[in-house]
């Protein structure tokens, strides 16, 4: 498994966070845990027992109470909705929010399905005579909302068979009609933030907390009663119930941060057998550092078995092995490439006359002018002692002029000594697939080709077929 440099950065930076849970033992978190639920847990049922009469009591007028406040919130809602919808499509010129103002006013009807649920709580008449006042005010600032949105409609163009039909209804005035279509745009928010506009957003919100302000006074007074009794006794469960809840969710927190997720991510870690974070408590810690430390020995392990397995020792060129899995590869693949076999010319003389030693170097430098001759997307290799191939990929019979001069360039950087080594050559064969096909004969044509360029005095390079057989370079 090999890493980008992102990945590396972004793990290295997670390895030494401790973090909330990182001193902590998973023995002393259970300890603790299991005592302070267990004394927490007897006095919320003591005083239990002795609240419950009580609660009862109160039971009923609070669930009336939330149930006021929601509605209310409800229709304040249901009509902040409208504005944010109209003045969003004044601001854009979208269809899309006509159609969610439309969705909130015709289906959705949060103001009258609040207005009706607040009515079945019997708050008094001076409540529901301020909702129908809210839900009244709202009717009427619609009608700036419809003028508004009209005014969009004609300005983005919107086919009129398109309009919802509130708006087919809507007539315009002279003046707002004769406007272009941006200074209707323009006239739009003008409406929707003018002082009228503001002024009867207030008012609806006014009646709305005038409404929850009797329903309130009225709950109130009716649990005012019962208060005095259960004062006390809810004070302390209250108390108990807040600290319970608290200590619960300190420990779900420290649980889930300091042994779920890292256990998640451990696994998730082992599965796609990549780096674990190391984070959570002590002992999780100890075992992603131990998992850590082994996977990177055994990474850099395989990655060196493979890289000894893949490459040359001497040169560092990709070994024999390697060229005819690339081959074979090729050839199944049908791509157009050229295959290229070269060694050193009278390299045993060489051996003999001036040692192995200096044998090595030559075939370092032969490998390191091929390597950086040659693209990087092609396939330089050492296949013998003095023998080297090269797959070209992506490339065509028409184009072996560009190996030719390639071939000639080396032959012309190694005839002059360097570092104390001698001037050697090299002589090359090469062979196209597009010419020779894939029936395993395009290794012997490269062959074929090298022993051609040797018989013709070495230091060169021989194309098989000869470009006057298919044609010369042009």
């Amino acid at each position: 498994m090999v890493f980008s440099h992102s990945e590396d950065c972004a793990l290295c930076a997670r390895k030494g966070g401790v973090g909330m849970a990182g001193n902590l033992k998973i023995r002393t978190l259970g300890n603790w845990s299991l005592g302070i639920t267990a004394v927490l847990a007897i006095l919320c049922i003591a005083m239990s027992i002795l609240g419950f009469r009580k609660y009862e009591v109160l039971q009923s007028s609070t669930r009336d109470y939330i149930a006021c406040e929601a509605a209310a919130q409800r229709f304040q809602t249901g009509s902040d909705t409208l504005t944010r919808q109209v003045r969003l499509t004044a601001a854009t010129g979208e269809q899309t929010y006509i159609d969610a103002y439309f969705e909130e006013a015709n289906v959705t009807r949060s103001r009258e399905t609040a207005l009706a649920d607040l009515s079945a709580l019997h708050g008094g008449e001076d409540a529901v005579t301020s909702l129908e006042q809210a839900l009244s005010a709202s009717m009427d600032l619609m009608q700036t909302e419809y003028y508004a949105m009209r005014l969009v409609e004609e300005a983005i163009r919107t086919p009129a068979a398109q309009w919802p039909r509130e708006l087919s209804a809507v007539t315009l005035s002279p003046e707002d009609a004769a406007l272009s279509g941006s200074d209707k745009l323009d006239r739009a928010r003008e409406l929707l933030i003018s002082p009228e506009y503001e002024d009867a957003k207030s008012e609806i919100a006014g009646d709305v907390d005038a409404a929850l302000a009797v329903f309130t006074d009225t709950l109130t007074a009716r649990q005012q009663r019962a208060a005095d009794v259960f004062a006390r006794i809810f004070r302390t469960i209250t108390v108990c119930v807040v600290l319970f809840a608290a200590v619960m969710l300190l420990e779900c927190m420290v649980i889930r941060r300091g042994i779920v997720h890292p256990l998640l991510e451990y696994n998730e870690s082992i599965h796609h057998g990549v780096i674990a974070p190391i984070h959570g408590v002590a002992e999780l810690r100890t075992l992603a550092e131990t998992y850590n430390s082994i996977y990177e020995e055994n990474e850099e392990r395989e990655m060196l078995m493979k890289h000894q397995a893949e490459h040359d020792s001497l040169t560092e060129l990709l070994n024999r092995r390697s060229f005819d899995q690339i081959l074979s590869l090729y050839e199944k693949d049908r791509s157009s490439f050229a295959l290229i076999l070269a060694d050193v010319d009278v390299f045993k003389q060489i051996n003999d006359t001036c040692g192995h030693d200096t044998g090595d170097r030559i075939l370092k430098r032969v490998a390191a002018l091929l390597h950086t001759t040659f693209r990087s997307i092609d396939y330089v290799c050492r296949i013998g002692g003095d023998e080297f191939a090269v797959i070209m990929v992506d490339m065509s019979r028409e184009l072996y002029y560009t190996i030719t001069d390639k071939i000639a360039e080396i032959n012309g950087l190694l005839a002059v000594p360097e570092d104390g080594l001698p001037a050697v050559s090299l002589s090359a064969g090469v062979a196209f697939s597009d010419e020779n096909g894939f029936c395993g004969s395009l290794f012997r044509a490269a062959d074929s080709a090298l022993y051609t360029a040797k018989a013709h005095g070495r230091c060169g390079c021989s194309v098989s077929p000869a470009p006057d057989e298919t044609g010369s370079k042009s």
